[in-house]
C-alpha cells in the first residue's frame, strides 16, 4: 500500500528542534545532523565519496557540508579551517599555496608546512569543531610529503659504506672541453693528437681524475693555459696502444686547475 511520509509536520524529536534541508541531496547521499538538530544531505559515512562545489582557499579555508570531496581553488594560504566536528574529508589542489602547521588546530605530518602542487590530495578529519588532522597528504609526484634527507650537505658526514663518483667518457676529438658540471671523473679513448681546452664550469675545491687510453691509432695531448703542471711542464702520454695514463686534478681557482700525471699503469 502506498503511502506518503510529511516530515514538514516534524518539528522537534525528543524535544529538540529540527531543521529540514531546504532541497533534496545528490545520488547515494544520506541525510546526517549536526548534533544541534540541522539535518543536511552528505556523503555516507560508511565510505561513499561525494564531490561538492570547488572551494575558493582562505584563512581560514571553510570546509562546507553536504559532500566531502572538495577542490581547493587559488593561491591563498591558510593555517586552520572553518568545519563541524567528525567530519572525513579529501582537498584536492588545483594550485600552489601552502598550508602551515597550527597545533592543535591544522595538525599536518611533521608539523611541517606543505606547499602545495596541483593535483596534490589532503585527506582530513576534524576531531571537533575547527580542529583538522592531516591523517593523509598524497603528492601528484608520488613523492613523500615530508622527505628525510640521507645526507646533509653542511655537516660532518661519518660514511658508513663506500661512496662512488661516476666515470663520465668523453669523446676523442682534435680539441676536448672537459664541463666539471658533469662530473668528478672523466675518460677518453684517445685516438686523436687532442688538445684539452679550459675546463667549463670549473668551481674551486672540486678534485677528480681523468682516464687516458691509447686507441688503436693513438694520440698526444697538449694541454691549454688554465691546466697547471708541475715545472710547469705536461706530461707526455704513454704510446703504447692501449697503454692507460691517469691525470689526477684539483680545482685552486676557476682559472687555476693543479693536475698531475700517473703514467702507464697496468
Amino acid at each position: 500500500m502506498a503511502s506518503t511520509l510529511a516530515v514538514d509536520k516534524i518539528k522537534t524529536l525528543s524535544g529538540v528542534a529540527i531543521g529540514w534541508p531546504a532541497a533534496d541531496g545528490a545520488l547515494n547521499q544520506v541525510l546526517g545532523t549536526d548534533g544541534a538538530g540541522q539535518l543536511s544531505f552528505r556523503a555516507d559515512a560508511a565510505g561513499e565519496v561525494s564531490k561538492g562545489s570547488d572551494i575558493a582557499s582562505a584563512d581560514p579555508l571553510v570546509i562546507t557540508t553536504g559532500a566531502n570531496y572538495f577542490i581547493c581553488t587559488g593561491t591563498t594560504g591558510f593555517n586552520d579551517m572553518t568545519v563541524a566536528a567528525n567530519r572525513h574529508f579529501y582537498l584536492e589542489f588545483s594550485g600552489i599555496l601552502t598550508m602551515t602547521h597550527n597545533a592543535g588546530v591544522l595538525d599536518l605530518p611533521s608539523a611541517a608546512p606543505i606547499a602545495t602542487v596541483a593535483g596534490d590530495v589532503g585527506e582530513f578529519y576534524s576531531t571537533a569543531a575547527n580542529v583538522v588532522t592531516c591523517v593523509n597528504y598524497t603528492r601528484v609526484t608520488g613523492k613523500a610529503v615530508v622527505e628525510t634527507p640521507s645526507a646533509s650537505l653542511d655537516t660532518v658526514q661519518d660514511w658508513t659504506k663506500g661512496q662512488s663518483g661516476q666515470v663520465t667518457a668523453l669523446t676523442s676529438a682534435t680539441g676536448i672541453t672537459i664541463n666539471l658540471a658533469d662530473s668528478n671523473n672523466f675518460s677518453v679513448t684517445l685516438d686523436h693528437n687532442a688538445t684539452f681546452a679550459n675546463p667549463t664550469n670549473a668551481v674551486a675545491g672540486q678534485s677528480g681524475s681523468i682516464f687516458i687510453t691509447q686507441g688503436s691509432t693513438g694520440g698526444t695531448a697538449a694541454w691549454a693555459g688554465n691546466w697547471d703542471w708541475a715545472a710547469a711542464t705536461a706530461p707526455t702520454l704513454t704510446a703504447t696502444a692501449a697503454a692507460v695514463d691517469r691525470i689526477d686534478y684539483v680545482v685552486r681557482t676557476a682559472s687555476s686547475i693543479h693536475a698531475v700525471g700517473t703514467l702507464n699503469l697496468s
